[in-house]
């Protein structure tokens, strides 16, 4: 199973590929917002902001609220689906030397096992996204599209907090609201 996000020039648009097939069709409403809507199967999804200043998240279904994306300062940001009442959180580890752009984010459920793995990486000026699914019984393209969304929300706060102390600290406190 091969699966890769093709993402489009204007950084909007974006899709999800099994074995060169788009599976899923996603769009950022606008350039500057953190909003993601995706379609699969008959479906609209969308992860938006629960208040401007607030930094946590609400995922519908077709207008229903089915989970949400909580911050806490322990844990940052995870998964929390009502349907089965399930956690899901996003660990990053970097692959090669110091230098090296490679990096594996892992979706854990419950924080221990693991799901899904999304290999990130820069090759030829361009961003190279594969995702590796571990557990097949337990995976969806649902959990592959939120943990998109928990790797970029990652990538964020550390793009931020490297930044340095210049205006770093209230830069990402309020790219975390």
């Amino acid at each position: 199973m091969n699966i890769k996000v093709n993402i489009h020039k204007n950084q909007k648009n974006f899709d999800i590929l099994e074995n060169n097939e788009v599976v899923i069709k996603a769009l950022r409403p606008k350039w500057y917002s953190q909003q993601i809507t995706f379609f699969l199967n008959n479906r609209t999804y969308e992860i938006k902001k629960k208040s401007f200043w607030g930094s946590s998240y609400n995922i519908t279904m077709s207008g229903n609220l089915i989970g949400a994306i909580p911050f806490d300062w322990k844990k940052g940001h995870y998964i929390d689906l009502y349907q089965g009442k399930k956690q899901y959180w996003i660990k990053s580890t970097r692959n090669g030397g110091i230098f090296s752009s490679s990096k594996v984010h892992s979706l854990l459920e419950g924080g221990v096992k693991s799901i899904i793995e999304i290999h990130y990486s820069w090759k030829k000026w361009k961003e190279n996204i594969e995702v590796e699914i571990l557990e097949k019984d337990d995976y969806s393209y649902e959990l592959i599209m939120y943990a998109y969304f928990l790797m970029r929300l990652k990538q964020q706060a550390e793009s931020t907090a490297a930044s340095g102390p210049v205006g770093g600290v209230l830069f990402t406190i309020l790219m975390l609201e």
